[in-house]
């Protein structure tokens, strides 16, 4: 959505609030945080919790506000969310105690009260007098009369307890500068919230799915990203200066909210049960586990535990990602064979290291492998290299010479940078490979051919054209390829990768172990690693250097977000232009800015081709056909 200000009353009300603020010592930074959440276009994060814990936690990951809510305090009680409806406790009362004593006090950044209008003997203005003396800087509806329906919602409706009283609340919590944030369900309750002009509507998609204490649902995120969008493009028309945030249902990872919001057009996200509750059920069965069985506790990853001899296998395959998982697989297999193999993928992937690991667990391990780089000699050196030449059949060659074939025989020959080999090299060792002999050149008498080709090139050999590539030497040489996905690619790896070069770091430099802390790990895993695993070592490697201590902060780091791939294309590799925008689009997760300078140009450059190749519709909103997220 795009940037909005403040206006009208709320404003008037806001300016005095400031003043009052200031008088009381609030600090001029949270003024700063609660203007940038009512009027910014950054992507916001609430959390939704109960506990000083989970406060701290949540801001130390990057929340911009937080949520006191009886449903949090009830999840850390060991009850479901849903219990906050129940009449176990007086809901304001509840808040108050708890949120005073352990949220506020170590809050850097505004704290909403999650107000209970059900009580028909409630004094709104009263309530919003003690919400203001004890620090809260906003007021949310919760728990609110949309998590109800049928009969029951009727009847609190028809008594004046329901939905509209909490928009009565809101609105005097708005007079007074408070900020506001109201939780609604459907387009009706969006636009009445809206009408009220409140800062916040919470989208809420009903209880969060998942872990032990989940509520079951039904609802896709396809179908609820569809629903979204059409409340937030009501609540635009009716309110431009409220933002639209979202929470629950299917949502319960990163991944999910990716997926919805390359639908709907929101401008942030409320974790409850996502933040406090499914995180804490897994790592404190994980950690109380691991205490119980050490000694054999093996790895858990998505609630399955494997086993990996990391010993059979090269470093950069480490990791349970579903590409790396495919990689090692087929790796596994490929070494107790005498085939061909073709290692794919980017600069910085970790192919030459298991283009020598798969030499190195083969039967052919006993002889050295021998790597020869193909862009380097043109084509007709590069013959001679391979097949050797007798003395006199070649101006260069006074006496015979031996080709890398015959010095790698019994073992293995690493082509690197294979497409770069001209087609007429191609030939003569395709032909070789099918008549299980050659010749050097000018020779007489054939060699055999006993070497195991192991090739490594940045894309399919397919892809290439029939005039830099034999079809016969792809279709031979590309018959069992082994990808290796890019590191940006590998997000569910970063912890495992960070943690062993690490440790290799340590071993090599003979001093003790550092460790990430929070906010740095944060820092690498927002990163998009142009230049992979490379650059992942050589960033954490001059990280420790810099860190004299054991813990390696966001200090230490080098300037991520400033660097650009060096040899970023500034022409489309292959395929149209269209597809090369999008492919960076989709690798830089559709962030404009990130994908400009992966692509070498300016963002305006990027703006002007997106929209000419209907990427973009005219004044900068996504085209629905193309899938592209109008992302910051």
């Amino acid at each position: 959505m795009t940037s909005r200000s403040i206006s009208g009353p709320s404003a008037e009300a806001a300016a005095a609030a400031r003043e009052t603020g200031r008088a009381g010592g609030v600090s001029a930074a949270l003024f700063e945080q609660e203007e940038a959440i009512r009027a910014g276009s950054s992507f916001l994060v609430g959390a939704a919790i109960g506990t000083g814990m989970a406060a701290q936690s949540a801001i130390r990951g990057g929340a911009d506000f937080l949520i006191a809510l009886s449903a949090g305090r009830m999840r850390n009680m060991g009850e479901p969310s849903i219990a906050a409806m129940l009449p176990m406790r007086e809901s304001n009362e509840f808040v108050m105690s708890f949120a005073c004593a352990e949220i506020l006090p170590r809050a850097s950044v505004p704290v909403y009260f999650g107000a209970s209008c059900f009580d028909p003997r409630l004094d709104l203005d009263r309530l919003l007098s003690r919400v203001a003396d004890a620090g809260f800087r906003g007021v949310a509806n919760f728990p609110s009369a949309v998590l109800i329906d049928g009969e029951f919602r009727a009847f609190i409706e028809a008594e004046d307890v329901g939905f509209g009283r909490e928009l009565d609340l809101l609105r005097k919590a708005r007079e007074r500068g408070l900020a506001t944030l109201a939780y609604i369900h459907t387009r009706e309750e969006a636009v009445a919230a809206a009408q009220c002009g409140v800062d916040l509507i919470n989208i809420d998609l009903g209880w969060n799915m998942g872990g032990v204490l989940g509520a079951a649902s039904g609802v896709r995120i396809e179908e609820a990203a569809l629903s979204v969008a059409a409340i937030a493009r009501l609540v635009q028309t009716t309110s431009p200066r409220t933002r639209c945030v979202v929470e629950g249902g299917p949502i319960v990872s990163p991944r999910q909210l990716e997926e919805l919001c390359m639908v709907a057009q929101v401008d942030g996200y409320v974790g409850g049960s996502t933040i406090d509750r499914v995180p804490s059920e897994s790592a404190i069965e994980v950690v109380t586990a691991a205490f119980k069985a050490i000694g054999s506790l093996r790895q858990r990853i998505d609630g399955m535990e494997r086993r990996i001899d990391r010993r059979s296998f090269p470093r950069c395959l480490w990791g349970h990602s579903p590409a790396i998982e495919d990689a090692r697989a087929l790796f596994g297999k490929l070494v107790t064979t005498d085939h061909p193999v073709l290692v794919l993928g980017e600069d910085g992937t970790g192919r030459r290291e298991v283009a020598r690991a798969i030499h190195a667990f083969s039967a052919r391990k006993g002889r050295d492998v021998i790597t020869v780089n193909c862009a380097d000699p043109p084509g007709e050196r590069l013959a001679l290299d391979l097949l050797g030449c007798m003395a006199g059949a070649h101006p260069s060659v006074g006496r015979t010479r031996m080709g890398w074939l015959e010095l790698a025989r019994g073992s293995s020959l690493i082509l690197d940078h294979v497409e770069d080999m001209s087609v007429a090299v191609q030939r003569a060792l395709m032909q070789a490979v099918e008549a299980g002999q050659y010749w050097r050149v000018g020779g007489e008498t054939p060699l055999p051919l006993d070497v195991r080709i192991i090739a490594i090139a940045r894309r399919p050999l397919r892809d290439l054209p029939p005039e830099a590539m034999d079809p016969r030497f792809a279709e031979w040489l590309g018959r069992f390829s082994i990808l290796m996905p890019p590191l940006r690619d590998r997000a569910d790896d970063l912890p495992a990768l960070i943690d062993e070069t690490l440790g290799l770091i340590e071993a090599r430099a003979g001093g003790a172990r550092k460790s990430l802390e929070p906010t740095a790990f944060r820092a690498l895993a927002a990163y998009h690693w142009p230049r992979n695993l490379r650059e992942l070592h050589a960033t954490l490697e001059r990280a420790a250097l810099a860190c004299s201590g054991d813990v390696i902060g966001p200090q230490h780091l080098p300037p991520l977000e400033a660097a650009r791939r060096p040899d970023a294309p500034v022409l489309a590799p292959s395929g149209s232009e269209k597809e090369w925008i999008l492919d960076a689009l989709k690798h830089n997760r559709f962030r404009r800015g990130r994908t400009a300078d992966y692509l070498g140009m300016s963002r305006k450059t990027l703006y002007n081709k997106m929209r000419a190749h209907g990427l973009l519709k005219p004044g900068g909103r996504r085209s629905a056909s193309a899938g592209v997220k109008d992302a910051p």
